[in-house]
């Protein structure tokens, strides 16, 4: 694919892309990294042909070469998951002869540790760009540590850190990356969300009645069982319906969850409808007035902000980027040792009534509007692969 006279070309590893969204955000944020810049880049993807957890392949995908994705410049390679070899990927990256490599995640044996190790080799020249994407927080390595840590270990031991360009989504980031590799180069460029907007639409809204919606996977670390726990503690004179979506990933966690789902009074209904594609999630937001993910640790949140670009207040933990959000009318993040907090704000939600929800709902709204139009994003972007 080499040639004279072209752009330049960032080549994207990730384990899952489009139409794959099991995997929640890191998904959507390496495909709006590849829409931002496929004009000023050509853009590859190099991926699996199989989403998050699943064993079948995406239905009408052809695996194994090089396709252009549907409407836009990028091209996606899909290796095929069920006989994938590292020698593969090497050989694709060889082929695209990138002069960036964007790496995704931190402990994506194939997809990053391997690639790591062909730069130390000396086996790839391009330069190499990996965003943690959040792996780095506490939170995200107190799941597995016996995996990670030694992990990071080898990293610094080699000196792999010195080989490459960290990507940090914010100042939060920047700080987990430097504690574990001292020196390192980092540069912060918030994620990208997706760049158009609906116009404001409302949803009706009497006082003592709401309807709350929790996107994500189904995880310790997104806590859902706190939610359904500070459910509890609601007045019994409210009557509120949880619609819960997001692939089962820890089958006991969710026993817990089912168990105490069961055990809710008569006036607090939960239904799960299981994991939804990314291009369905917008209308089931709308159909709520309180977006609610109490989660122990995000790097960006994409739901979360996903829920504020449809016009809906959020009430999440103090643990994400957004912070502050009661003074901009956008929603509520909240400590997690005060349970008690998050039933209080769902009960005042509840009693809203419409001209008060739709005060909260055009912040939220306007919040994501001034987020997108900040012409520092892109550039930001630009600056990085320069």
């Amino acid at each position: 694919m080499a040639g004279e006279n072209r752009k330049k070309r960032i080549l994207i590893l990730v384990d899952w892309f489009v139409p794959g969204y099991k995997a929640g955000g890191p998904i959507q944020s390496c495909l709006n990294v590849a829409l931002a810049l496929q004009k000023d880049f050509e853009i590859f993807v190099l991926t699996t042909d199989t989403d998050h957890g699943e064993s079948e392949p995406y239905k009408d995908i052809e695996s194994n070469k090089w396709i252009k994705f549907p409407d836009t410049a990028i091209n996606v390679f899909y290796l095929k998951k069920a006989t994938l070899k590292p020698s593969q990927i090497k050989e694709q990256i060889e082929a695209v002869d990138a002069e960036y490599v964007y790496l995704n995640h931190m402990f994506s044996p194939k997809f990053v540790l391997y690639p790591l190790w062909l730069k130390l080799k000396n086996k790839l020249k391009a330069k190499i760009l990996l965003c943690p994407r959040g792996a780095l927080y506490e939170s995200a390595l107190s799941v597995k540590p016996y995996k990670k840590r030694p992990v990071i270990s080898l990293f610094r031991g080699l000196g792999m850190h010195k080989m490459i360009t960290f990507h940090a989504t914010n100042e939060r980031e920047k700080e987990a990356i430097l504690s574990y590799f001292p020196g390192s180069k980092v540069l912060i460029a918030d994620n990208l969300p997706k760049l158009s907007q609906h116009p404001f639409t409302s949803i009706e809204k009497t006082s003592n009645s709401i309807k709350c919606i929790f996107i994500a996977r189904i995880v310790p670390i997104k806590n859902l069982l706190f939610l359904l726990n500070v459910l509890d503690l609601i007045k019994k004179d409210i009557q509120l319906k949880l619609t819960v979506i997001g692939p089962v990933e820890d089958l006991p966690y969710w026993g817990l969850c089912e168990k105490k789902i069961a055990q809710l009074a008569p006036n607090l209904e939960v239904e799960y409808l299981g994991a939804k594609p990314n291009s369905e999630l917008a209308n089931y937001i709308r159909e709520h007035h309180l977006f609610i993910l109490p989660t122990t640790g995000e790097n960006f949140g994409h739901s979360i902000f996903e829920a504020m670009f449809e016009g809906r207040p959020v009430l999440i933990s103090d643990q994400t980027p957004w912070l502050n959000l009661a003074q901009k009318n956008a929603g509520w993040d909240l400590p997690l040792n005060n349970d008690g907090a998050f039933a209080e704000v769902i009960e005042k939600v509840a009693t809203f009534d419409q001209n008060n929800f739709e005060v909260w709902a055009k912040g939220a709204w306007t919040y994501g509007s001034n987020y997108i139009n900040n012409s520092d994003l892109q550039k930001r972007y630009l600056q990085m692969f320069s």
